[in-house]
C-alpha cells in the first residue's frame, strides 16, 4: 500500500498556492491567466431524417484517431486543424486530438511510457480499468516537466470502452479542456462471438462540447458561473471535429460513444425519434440489447449503441442530438452571463451532436437477441453502507465544494474499503448541479435512483454516475484487484478541481 507523502516542490501542484496565485474560484485575474497561458504554451436545430444536403452547415468529416497497443504517449502542445480552414493550438497526448486509441485484449498487458513536454504537471488516469495505485493516476502522483515515467498493469477488466485522461490535482478541468484524452478500448474472445459490428462499422466517438472563437483557440478562461456549473461550451465536437458529418453505408452500426466534456450533460436521441438498442455502459457489454429513443450520458460515462440504417436510402441523412431538458431544481445553468464567465450555452440547451449520412448500399445484419452474461451483485448481501453526501457553497469559493463536507486534501485518508466486502454506497445530492460520481479502482452496479426508474445507461457495470439535484442514488460496489490509494470525485471536472475529491485508501 502506498504511503501518502507530503508535495514534493518539484513534483505536486500545490493546491493552496495555486488557489493563491490565480484566485481560481471566483477571481476575474484567472480569466487573463489562463487564455495566455493557452496560448503560449501549446447545423439546424431542427433538422430530423432529410435529404443529403440538409443542414448543409455541417461540413466537418468525423475521422479516426490512430490506434495503438501501447508505447510512447507524449503530452505536448502543437496546432491541429479542429474547425476547416484554420489550425488550433491544443494539448495532447500522443500527438492527436482526441488521443490515439488504445485498443488491447483482456488477460494482456499494458505497457507505456508517458512524457510531460508541458510546462506544467501532469499524469495520466486509467478511467474505469483496475490498475495498481503507483499506476492509476492518483491527483499528487504527478510527472514534472521534462520528465517520464513507465506505466504497466495487466487487463483484468471485461471488454468494454474504457478511456485515459490527465488527472494532476487543480489542473484536470483544463488540460482535458485542450485536448488531452483518448479511448481504451478492451476485447475479448465472448464479445467477439456475438457478431457484433466490427472493422469500419464499429465506431469508438468522443463527445465534447467547447467554445468556438473567432481566432478558433481553445481558451480556457472560467469565470465565476463557470465554476459553479462547469465550463460549458457553445460547440459539440465528435473526434475532436465539430458541426461533425459521419459517412456510413445502409446497415447495422455499433457506436461507442464517450462524454468527455468538462461538465455538459447530454440527453442523446435522432432527430426522427427512430429507436436504437443500448448494448454495452461503462463497463462492457449487457445481457441483451435494450431498446430505446434516447439515454441521457454525463461527464466521464460511456454507452455502446446499435444503430440499424438498413432501412435509410442512400443519400439520407440523420441527426444525433441532445435534446433540451430541464435541470431539477433548477441549477445554475452556465450559460451567457456578461462579467461572470459563462460564455458557453446553458445546461439542457438543445445542441447538434453528429449527423451519420448514408453514401453506399450496406449488407444486412440483425441485432443479437443475447449478448454477455454477468455477475449481478445482491444489494441484500451487502456487509454495510456508506453515505456520500455532496455539496456545493456560494460563493465559489476554496472549500465550497464538498463530499461529506470535505474539501480534497491529498495528504488525509477520507473513506476506507475493504477488498471483497460487498457494500452498498450512498449519492446523496445536496446541491442545485448535477454531479457525475466517479470511483477509481473498481466498477459498482447502480441499484436505484430516487427520481425514478433506472435508464438505459445505468444498467450494466458502471464506474461513473449521473446524480440529479435533490436525488439520491444507490451504488452496490466491491473492490477486488489491488490496495493502495485512490479517489472518489465528482467528474464535472471544475468541481472536481475545486475539492470535490476525496482520497479512498483500498485495504
Amino acid at each position: 500500500m502506498r504511503r501518502i507523502r507530503s508535495p514534493n516542490r518539484q513534483e505536486h501542484l500545490d493546491r493552496r498556492g495555486f488557489l493563491r496565485a490565480t484566485g481560481r474560484l471566483g477571481l476575474g485575474s484567472l480569466m487573463v491567466a489562463e487564455a495566455a497561458t493557452l496560448a503560449d504554451c501549446g447545423g439546424s436545430a431542427g433538422s430530423t431524417t432529410a435529404p443529403d444536403d440538409a443542414g448543409a452547415g455541417l461540413a466537418s468529416t468525423v475521422t479516426r484517431p490512430p490506434e495503438i497497443g501501447g508505447g510512447t504517449l507524449v503530452a505536448s502542445a502543437g496546432s491541429q486543424s479542429v474547425w476547416p480552414g484554420a489550425t488550433t493550438t491544443v494539448w495532447t497526448l500522443g500527438g492527436s486530438f482526441p488521443g490515439p486509441t488504445v485498443r488491447v485484449g483482456r488477460g494482456a498487458g499494458f505497457s507505456a511510457r508517458i512524457e510531460n513536454r508541458l510546462s506544467e504537471p501532469t499524469n495520466v488516469h486509467w478511467h474505469g480499468l483496475a490498475s495498481p495505485p503507483d499506476m492509476d493516476g492518483h491527483p499528487s502522483d504527478v510527472i514534472a516537466p521534462g520528465q517520464s515515467r513507465d506505466i504497466a498493469f495487466p487487463i483484468v477488466d471485461r471488454a468494454g470502452s474504457y478511456w485515459y485522461h490527465p488527472h494532476p490535482d487543480g489542473r484536470t478541468a483544463r488540460q482535458v479542456y485542450g485536448g488531452m484524452a483518448g479511448f481504451f478500448i478492451v476485447e475479448d474472445g465472448r464479445e467477439a462471438a456475438i457478431g457484433l459490428p466490427s472493422g469500419e462499422y464499429d465506431v469508438p466517438l468522443a463527445i465534447q462540447d467547447r467554445r468556438a472563437s473567432p481566432d478558433h483557440s481553445l481558451t480556457y478562461a472560467p469565470g465565476p458561473m463557470d465554476l459553479m456549473a462547469g465550463v460549458l461550451g457553445d460547440t459539440v465536437l465528435v473526434n475532436g471535429k465539430p458541426d461533425a458529418v459521419l459517412p456510413v453505408a445502409a446497415t447495422l452500426y455499433r457506436l461507442r460513444l464517450l462524454n468527455g466534456s468538462n461538465a455538459r450533460v447530454y440527453r442523446l436521441a435522432f432527430g426522427d425519434g427512430r429507436s436504437f438498442q443500448v448494448i454495452g455502459t461503462d463497463g462492457g457489454l449487457l445481457e441483451r440489447p435494450v431498446s430505446v429513443t434516447g439515454v441521457d450520458l454525463g461527464p466521464g460515462e460511456r454507452v455502446e449503441l446499435l444503430v440499424n440504417l438498413t432501412q435509410d436510402p442512400v443519400g439520407t441523412s440523420i441527426l444525433l442530438r441532445s435534446l433540451a431538458f430541464t435541470v431539477p431544481g433548477g441549477g445554475m445553468g452556465g450559460g451567457m452571463m456578461p462579467g461572470m464567465g459563462g460564455g458557453g450555452v446553458a445546461q439542457g440547451t438543445a445542441l447538434d451532436v453528429l449527423r451519420l449520412r448514408v453514401e453506399r448500399s450496406g449488407r444486412a445484419a440483425r441485432v443479437p437477441d443475447a449478448l454477455v452474461s454477468f455477475e449481478r451483485l445482491d444489494p441484500a448481501r451487502a456487509e454495510g453502507t456508506q453515505v456520500f453526501v455532496l455539496s456545493m457553497g456560494m460563493p465559489p469559493v476554496a472549500g465550497a465544494f464538498t463530499i461529506n463536507g470535505q474539501s480534497f486534501d491529498p495528504r488525509r485518508i477520507d473513506v476506507r474499503a475493504r477488498r471483497g466486502r460487498l457494500e452498498l454506497w450512498e449519492l446523496r445530492n445536496a446541491s442545485s448541479e448535477p454531479h457525475p460520481f466517479h470511483v477509481h479502482a473498481t466498477s459498482f452496479q447502480v441499484v436505484s435512483r430516487t427520481s425514478g426508474p433506472l435508464g438505459a445507461q445505468d444498467l450494466g457495470w458502471k464506474d461513473t454516475v449521473l446524480t440529479w439535484p435533490g436525488e439520491t442514488v444507490t451504488l452496490a460496489i466491491r473492490f477486488e484487484q489491488y490496495a493502495g490509494l485512490y479517489v472518489l470525485h465528482c467528474h464535472n471536472l471544475e468541481h472536481e478541481d475545486a475539492g470535490m475529491m476525496l482520497n479512498l485508501e483500498v485495504s
